[in-house]
């Protein structure tokens, strides 16, 4: 074939149907080259809603952002695609939150390290809070910049928190405990901080039934805040871990659990629509 034949209407469908055998789909395949109306008229032969689609997915493919790193270590550890990337989407666990977090809980714990008595209330002041900070900054509209996508796929609210309050879990409770291994003589204080944390933890997780995880998460906030002041004012800052009140952290993060399970599938969770 040469630049002045042009294929035939009748040709050029089968082609585009595959039945114009190899002989003629070659010289049609060689002659489209360098045929510009011939490529005009074969349009015509073609489906456009399926290139469409073919097109689609290949300009997705072309522009979608490599998954973050977070991401691609839930999907390594066995967390399917779709929980991985909306698990990932939150904003305490982008690895600006995580960062940011590693050099504050340094910061602290060399505070507890090195400033006796007032770095230890900051350490105290700061740790049990940490879990908190994350469950709060998990979930919802004020926080959530893929909230709205969440909302729209087929997850209910309670299944999307706790999997990202697991994972905000298990990201920054390491990051506390190795700060917790600066304190000095590793005492009972590096790991009992663990009891009113996970107990915080639970009750904003059930205080999150009612209102948005960042108004419970601020609530306890303020309170762990002045409980601590107040014993540092005294100079007593580890009497917020005193024996007699572990117990108390114990009951209330087990009442909260419990109330946490009893309402996490109604459909009022997180302000969700009833």
């Amino acid at each position: 074939m040469n630049s002045t034949w042009h294929a035939g209407d009748a040709l050029l469908a089968r082609y585009v149907r595959g039945d114009a055998g190899p002989l003629y789909g070659a010289s049609i395949e060689q002659h489209l080259t360098h045929c510009a109306p011939c490529r005009a008229r074969i349009a015509t032969h073609v489906e456009a809603a399926p290139l469409e689609m073919v097109w689609r997915s290949i300009r997705e493919q072309a522009q979608a952002p490599p998954p973050a790193l977070v991401e691609r270590v839930l999907r390594r550890v066995g967390v399917s695609e779709p929980d991985a990337l909306l698990v990932a989407v939150a904003p305490s666990l982008r690895m600006s939150w995580l960062f940011g977090l590693a050099v504050t809980l340094g910061f602290v714990g060399l505070s507890a390290k090195y400033g006796g008595d007032r770095g230890l209330a900051f350490f105290l002041l700061v740790a049990p809070l940490v879990p908190v900070a994350g469950v709060a900054f998990a979930y919802g509209p004020e926080v959530d910049p893929a909230y709205e996508v969440g909302v729209a796929v087929p997850y209910s609210a309670s299944r999307l928190l706790l999997l990202r309050v697991a994972a905000v879990l298990a990201t920054s409770l390491p990051l506390v405990l190795a700060a917790a291994s600066l304190l000095p003589g590793l005492s009972w204080t590096a790991v009992s901080w663990l009891l009113p944390a996970l107990a915080f933890t639970a009750v904003t997780l059930a205080a999150s039934t009612w209102i948005r995880p960042t108004f419970a998460g601020a609530a306890i906030g303020v309170a762990w805040i002045c409980a601590v002041g107040v014993a540092s004012v005294g100079g007593q800052a580890p009497a917020v871990l005193r024996p007699a009140l572990l117990p108390v952290y114990t009951a209330a993060g087990v009442a909260a659990a419990l109330v946490l399970r009893v309402r996490i599938h109604r459909p009022t969770l997180l302000g969700s629509p009833s």
